[in-house]
């Protein structure tokens, strides 16, 4: 019984541990099969890591290659206009074949930009753009995968940029954000070249503007003043003759009308060359005391005939010698004082000139009408005069004071007024100038004797009979024999066959001009003065005239005075020949 309880006992045992070890072996399989499927899983995971990181680095190499491409047009539009050229060579580099298989652009026709057309690389591609596009920022088209993009400038459309993306594997969003740039570089490079080609533009119609102002205002210049050295210089010549009563007032009255012509004529011509920026001062060294003396010269006269206690005093204490425009000077201070002339019908005109911390200080006093407070203000205003209606007394175009007032200012000096009504009016002036290391040293020419230029050959070379006949007349009174001719060409003949110590020669003629007469003499080695006889008054055309070989120049309308004083001056310089 012991053995067969010890037997059953070891069968059970062992069943027990068979069980035991068919239960450990089918543990064992489940588990060998979870470590299949988790390394499965893994090795899948780790396939999507690898092909993530694959991806990554291509953008990642491409997203850098774009920005290199970027930043090198970038500068290149920045130091050049773009040209067909480089927009070729960048949509070039944009098509790798693998991300963008196709690129184009398009650029429409603009006024001077020589850009425009299309421009196209990779394949072939049928690039018609949305009917649309031109009211949105970009247009996707998922059906042919073409990005499109409006070049906008704040005028309109200009053009427009289309690629085909071609990779599916990278973010489309990455690439469209890329192209987007090279957009807004297309269209700042454009928008830059209008804004150059309009600025030129701009200037060269400025300046044709400028050249166009220049030339009328020398030809209306010219037009004006010489049939008025017609009229000034045939009634100089009259007084010479034997008047009756009635003759000297007439004369008197074209003296009068004459000059109050060629005032009009100066302020017309200097407030338009003012208004264009033409108005150029030239400064020299000049007498300050013979200023005071020809300013009393011209007015004293006048002031007498209205029975005018006039005067003009001079400090001491003011140099000899200023440097400034002379002729600028003279013109404000001559406007002041026959406004103050004119408007005062008795008592007093008083000037006044001294000289205060490097300035010229002028003022002027008149017992005239006065203005009231609330209507100076208009004085200095252009065509604007106190009374304007037709029943006014005083003539005058309304320039003159406007004229002072901006040839103060651009002297950098000023005038201001003080008047009451009934009790006159204080205009005074005030213009910085320097004092002249050197003496004026322009010679006097008026001598007592023109036996000298009785000897002188003299050739005129003028087109207009008007003018011929009055210098002939001019310079006879002194027996002076001139020779005339009426043009450039004409004054080459006849030089070429005779001698001339002095040339007086007009500048705008036909047939051949002054200017080119002048050159063609000097090239021909004539080396005798040339005056020129002009009425232009312009830096510009003073500076054709010494350009072209001219010695000196006489302005229309010229006075006898004038006239000899400058042959007197040349027939020295001619006699060393």
């Amino acid at each position: 019984m012991d053995a067969k309880r010890q037997i059953m006992l070891l069968e059970r045992k062992l069943e027990r541990e068979h069980a035991s070890r068919v239960m450990a072996e089918k543990l064992l399989e489940i588990k060998s099969r979870e470590l299949f499927t988790t390394n499965k899983i893994l090795e899948a995971s780790l396939a999507k890591l690898r092909l993530q990181a694959e991806l990554d680095s291509e953008q990642l190499a491409y997203q850098t290659k774009i920005e290199n491409l970027l930043l090198t047009y970038a500068r290149l539009f920045l130091k050049q206009a773009p040209s067909q050229q480089n927009i070729q060579q960048l949509i070039d580099s944009l098509v790798d074949g693998r991300y963008i298989s196709a690129c184009h652009i398009s650029i429409i026709p603009i006024e001077n930009i020589a850009i425009s057309g299309h421009y196209s690389s990779g394949r072939q591609q049928v690039w018609q753009p949305p009917a649309d596009l031109n009211n949105k920022v970009s247009f996707w088209d998922t059906n042919t995968c073409l990005y499109w993009i409006p070049l906008i400038k704040s005028r309109g459309t200009v053009g427009y940029f289309a690629a085909k993306i071609s990779s599916p594997k990278i973010n489309i969003i990455a690439i469209q954000q890329r192209l987007a740039l090279f957009c807004e570089l297309f269209r700042s490079a454009i928008g830059r070249q209008i804004t150059l080609s309009q600025a030129i533009h701009a200037r060269k119609r400025a300046e044709d503007s400028e050249q166009s102002t220049r030339d009328f205002l020398a030809m209306i210049n010219h037009e004006l003043r010489t049939p008025l050295n017609g009229l000034l210089g045939s009634a100089e010549l009259l007084q010479d003759t034997p008047l009756d009563t009635n003759q000297t007032k007439l004369l008197t009255t074209l003296n009068h009308s004459g000059e109050l012509l060629r005032a009009i004529i100066n302020d017309l011509l200097d407030y338009s060359k003012i208004n264009a920026g033409m108005l150029e001062l030239i400064e020299k060294p000049f007498d300050s005391h013979l200023l005071v003396i020809n300013l009393r010269d011209v007015f004293s006269h006048r002031a007498l005939e209205k029975q005018l206690d006039f005067k003009i005093e001079y400090s001491t204490n003011i140099p000899r010698s200023i440097r400034g425009d002379e002729d600028r000077l003279k013109q404000i201070y001559v406007n002041l004082i026959a406004n103050a002339i004119k408007f005062t019908q008795q008592g007093f005109v008083h000037a006044k000139f001294d000289w205060v911390d490097d300035c010229l200080i002028f003022t002027i006093k008149d017992s005239g009408c006065g203005i009231e407070q609330q209507l100076q203000h208009k004085l200095f205003k252009p065509f604007s005069q106190i009374d304007i209606s037709s029943k006014r007394s005083h003539e005058g175009t309304g320039l003159g004071l406007a004229i002072c007032k901006q040839l103060c200012e651009q002297m950098n000096g000023n005038i201001t007024l003080t008047s009451e009504p009934d009790l006159g009016s204080t205009f005074s002036v005030s213009i910085p100038l320097a004092i002249s290391a050197t003496e004026n040293t322009q010679p006097n020419h008026s001598p007592a004797s023109h036996k000298a230029l009785q000897q002188l050959k003299i050739l005129v070379v003028e087109d207009l009979k008007t003018n011929q006949m009055i210098i002939e007349l001019m310079l006879k009174k002194y027996q002076i024999g001139i020779t005339i001719v009426d043009n450039g060409q004409a004054a080459l003949n006849i030089i070429d066959k005779h001698d001339f110590d002095i040339v007086l020669m007009d500048c705008r003629m036909p047939i051949m001009d002054g200017y080119s007469a002048t050159k063609a003499l000097r090239k021909q080695h004539f080396n005798m003065p040339i005056i020129a006889l002009t009425a232009g008054t312009t830096t510009a055309e003073r500076d054709a005239c010494v350009n072209a070989g001219m010695d000196d120049i006489l302005c229309k309308p010229y006075m006898a005075s004038e006239l000899l004083a400058i042959l007197h001056l040349w027939s020295n310089t001619s006699s060393d020949h």
